[in-house]
């Protein structure tokens, strides 16, 4: 039997985003009944090194935050020595998955000869949704307006056949706001604010109004908002989700709970 695998999380990309991770890691996990059962878990959260993902592809500052997070990685790497096990790990951030970003937290990574296995939470989605709403035409999507402009989902489902629904351009500033606003906003407040939940489920409403067959909530903390598998009987795609049952399989699939 192959070695279990460490899993990694790369935190620090909104302040409830590993956490959530790190909490659907250990719902989605098979065990005994004791704490041993357990994967090893390391939830990195170094947000101080890793700026805005969103500001950075606007061009409103120029440091990548691939760099930030690749530093986390490295530090992972140099702790793996130690232990002496394989490692498997996640960054909890839609938009830093931008191949501006992505690609040069990856190629970073590869250059200093990490051996962590990088999954990457958009493309699990893809494939999720490939496998599970195959029969869909019409994918919502809320996201921040980084993800939005960067195309990371329109690029991966496309080309599969399925039309992205986003809401309104002149409602995008409106959904940004209500991830972001340092009041109420979901990344500010938490438990989630009446007034965020309530923008939510409008956004919500108006992509199934347009057709949407399924919702991906494409910002990390949207889940937080629209908890649950369903709004108004219609699915919800938490890519979080997604990323920690990848793990999980990676990690050792034989502790992976069924759905």
């Amino acid at each position: 039997m192959s070695t279990e695998k460490v899993i990694i999380i790369g935190g620090g990309v909104g302040p409830m985003a590993g956490v959530e991770l790190h909490k659907k890691i250990i719902e989605n996990t098979k065990t005994e009944g004791s704490d041993q059962d357990h994967f090893q878990v390391w939830h990195l959260s170094r947000s101080y090194d890793i700026p805005d993902r969103t500001e950075y592809l606007t061009g409103k500052i120029n440091i990548n935050p691939a760099e930030g997070m690749a530093r986390t990685f490295l530090l992972a790497a140099e702790m793996l020595k130690i232990e002496k096990k394989p490692a498997v790990g996640g960054v909890t951030c839609n938009t830093f998955h931008a191949p501006p970003i992505f690609d040069v937290f990856t190629d970073i990574l590869k250059k200093n000869n990490t051996d962590i296995k990088i999954l990457n939470m958009i493309e699990e989605t893809g494939k999720y949704i490939r496998e599970i709403f195959s029969g869909f035409k019409k994918i919502g999507l809320m996201s921040t307006t980084g993800t939005r402009n960067a195309g990371v989902y329109h690029a991966l489902l496309n080309p599969l056949g399925f039309e992205i629904i986003e809401v309104d351009e002149k409602n995008q500033d409106a959904l940004h706001d209500t991830i972001y606003n340092l009041e109420w906003g979901i990344k500010a407040v938490s438990p989630v604010s009446k007034k965020a939940r309530i923008r939510f489920e409008q956004y919500a409403k108006e992509l199934i109004d347009k057709g949407a067959g399924a919702l991906i909530l494409g910002c990390t903390e949207i889940p937080l908002a629209l908890p649950g598998k369903y709004f108004l009987d219609i699915p919800l795609v938490d890519p979080v989700w997604v990323l920690a049952r990848a793990l999980i399989k990676d990690a050792n699939e034989q502790k992976l709970r069924k759905e």
